[in-house]
């Protein structure tokens, strides 16, 4: 319990003392490494601090189980990194960066540590306004930001609507297990954490938000901040319980949401909203996993258990690899984006010979991981959830099988496309050619250890995944077969339905592959390296496959989805696209400014008798409510 507070502590010392940055975040390194080891005593033992009476009926508390254990040592690993990543790359903004970053922090410890929807509510807020202040870092980001602070506050609300219906059917605040919770409470708050999560068509804030937050608040908000949401899924499921409708729901959610995020990624140039996209598609695909989990959970029978336990551990696992790889990510294309102040993918070309190999490597490895590239931790977690997908025939009722199968196959496409995507940003930033540009040199010791240390993470996670499956508590779904040694093969299964080995990939991959390859090389001449043809004529530095060549084709195929459209000036033309779910959102703004000038020009017109009939409706309602 004493590294829980002093986690907390840690981090407010972090604000007050944002009047040297550099100190600030070294304070929220150590708050994020005293966090990591409260989430892992909290995973072998659950302790609790002693209610705290507010006034009667409302006692308040915070502590720690296995389940906000776990995802507390995830969202760690990310704190941890982004901390001491921020020491150097803080020195590029204002000092009171440093405060919010510290502020945010805290907020999401609050969440995971809160025993009760009151503490849980302050840690919700908290963190929402330490990140709508960190994307009011750059001076062109303030609609951006009120847009973030708009989708955070329909959250919080949504969050209080549910909690206070809890509190009616319960008589109590707390959000510990074992709680009577009504449909109406598993709604409400299932809306406020995917509007959290980004998914489908919760999603449109992250374009602008993510593009103009610093790379370290843009991995906060891609990362970090969605696996609170994640955290209120699971916990509503916790209070709840299995239900076979709230699953059909969070998968239905979920499978179009990884589609529509991967198909939106697969079109992107910018460099930042790539990443924002594939952010949807993850978190679509572990909210398929939870339904998965809800769904078979909610039948009783021991296959079907099974089958829930194997769906919420795919969960757990992609939620681990993309708060990881998705932190890595922006860590390194921040790091890059810094270095050759450019926006776009075409731009930002020659990562590893300009920039240097470490955040090059970074780009590639977290590209990989999400594109399930063996032996990376994401290809662990997507591996976990298609096999978890194809085993719809073990459901008894013929919509349940239609949905599942819908969702796998919306699953495996939204997979696919993810790795077209991440082989477009790979291809062109990390290795792509060097475009000339001399790239800006700044202090990156700290920069360069933080992506060192979650590169190795997302590698090593992959190869010794059965090592983590067996320290979750999961070790039904371990085991050994022919030449695999028990437990390092995973089972999707039992009875065995699939299976997969990471660790012994690496080891026969190695022995056939690698050592065959280091010896060819050892001897091999030296190849030589020509131009490409272009027709006779040299090819000059303007003429390369873009970005938007590389896409084009899925573009012009799916034009009326992404609503390809070409402008022309002069002799140059531009291919751009549009979110659809942005419509939705423009006709909603219409018709609230349409409301609000009839409004206004109905009750606010200088009339003092409807100002006070105003203000004592809204006393009379607010009363008895």
């Amino acid at each position: 319990m004493i590294f829980l507070y002093l986690s907390l502590a840690l981090y407010l010392i972090g604000v007050a003392a944002s009047s040297r940055k550099y100190l600030s975040y070294w304070t929220a390194f150590a708050a994020s490494i005293s966090s990591l080891v409260a989430g892992i005593s909290a995973m072998i033992n659950s302790f609790s601090s002693p209610g705290c009476s507010i006034i009667p009926g409302l006692s308040i508390s915070v502590g720690l189980d296995a389940t906000s254990g776990i995802f507390l040592v995830v969202a760690s690993i990310s704190f941890i990194a982004l901390s001491f990543y921020s020491i150097d790359f803080g020195k590029l903004f204002s000092r009171k960066m440093a405060a919010w970053f510290n502020l945010s922090l805290f907020g999401m410890t609050l969440v995971m540590a809160a025993q009760d929807s009151v503490n849980f509510m302050i840690g919700w807020e908290v963190m929402t306004i330490g990140l709508f202040l960190q994307i009011l870092e750059r001076k062109d980001s303030y609609e951006d930001a009120f847009r973030f602070l708009a989708f955070g506050e329909a959250s919080a609300m949504a969050l209080i609507i549910g909690f206070a219906a809890l509190f009616l059917s319960s008589g109590t605040f707390s959000i510990k297990a074992g709680v009577t919770a009504t449909p109406f409470f598993l709604v409400m708050v299932t809306l406020g954490f995917i509007i959290k999560m980004d998914i489908f068509p919760f999603h449109t804030w992250i374009t602008g938000s993510y593009s103009k937050a610093p790379s370290n608040t843009a991995a906060l908000l891609s990362a970090p901040l969605t696996l609170m949401g994640v955290y209120g899924i699971v916990r509503a499921l916790s209070i709840a319980g299995y239900s076979d409708w709230w699953g059909i729901g969070l998968m239905a959610f979920g499978a179009v949401s990884a589609f529509w995020g991967a198909m939106q990624a697969a079109a992107e140039r910018s460099l930042k909203k790539l990443p924002a996209y594939s952010t949807v598609e993850n978190n679509g695909i572990i909210l398929t996993a939870i339904g998965l989990s809800a769904m078979a959970g909610a039948s009783g029978s021991q296959p079907m258990m099974v089958l829930s336990r194997f769906a919420f551990l795919a969960a757990l696992f992609v939620a681990f690899s993309h708060t990881a790889a998705k932190s890595l990510l922006f860590m390194s294309v921040g790091h890059a984006k810094e270095s050759l102040q450019e926006e776009s993918i075409d731009n930002v070309r020659g990562i590893w010979s300009n920039v240097g190999g470490i955040p090059a490597f970074g780009i590639l490895t977290s590209g990989l991981s999400f594109s399930a590239f063996p032996p990376t931790i994401g290809f662990v977690g997507e591996w976990m959830i298609l096999e978890a997908l194809f085993q719809s025939y073990k459901f008894q009722g013929n919509a349940q099988r239609l949905l599942t199968a819908f969702a796998g196959i919306l699953i495996a496409l939204a997979i696919g496309l993810a790795a077209f995507s991440m082989i477009k940003l790979i291809g062109y930033t990390a290795l792509g050619p060097d475009h000339g540009k001399k790239a800006h040199r700044f202090p990156s010791l700290k920069i360069r250890s933080s992506e060192v240390f979650l590169t190795a993470l997302i590698l090593l996670g992959g190869i010794f995944s059965p090592f983590l499956i067996k320290i979750l508590g999961y070790s039904n779904f371990l085991g050994g077969l022919l030449a695999v040694p028990d437990p390092l093969l995973i089972l999707s299964s039992n009875p065995i339905f699939g299976v997969v080995s990471p660790t012994m990939f690496v080891v026969v991959v190695g022995f056939l592959f690698i050592v065959p390859y280091l010896l060819y090389h050892r001897s091999a001449k030296k190849a030589r390296r020509v131009q490409a043809w272009n027709g006779g004529q040299t090819l000059t530095e303007d003429e390369y496959f873009t970005v938007p060549a590389y896409s084009f084709i899925l573009e012009y195929i799916l034009r009326k989805v992404y609503r390809t459209k070409e402008t022309r000036m002069g002799y140059t033309a531009e291919v751009t696209n549009k979110d659809l779910a942005e419509y939705l959102y423009e006709i909603l703004d219409k018709f609230v400014r349409r409301l609000s000038y009839l409004v206004g020009r109905t009750i606010m017109n200088g009339k003092i008798s409807l100002y006070i009939l105003y203000i004592v409706i809204v006393f009379v309602l607010a009363f008895l409510l």
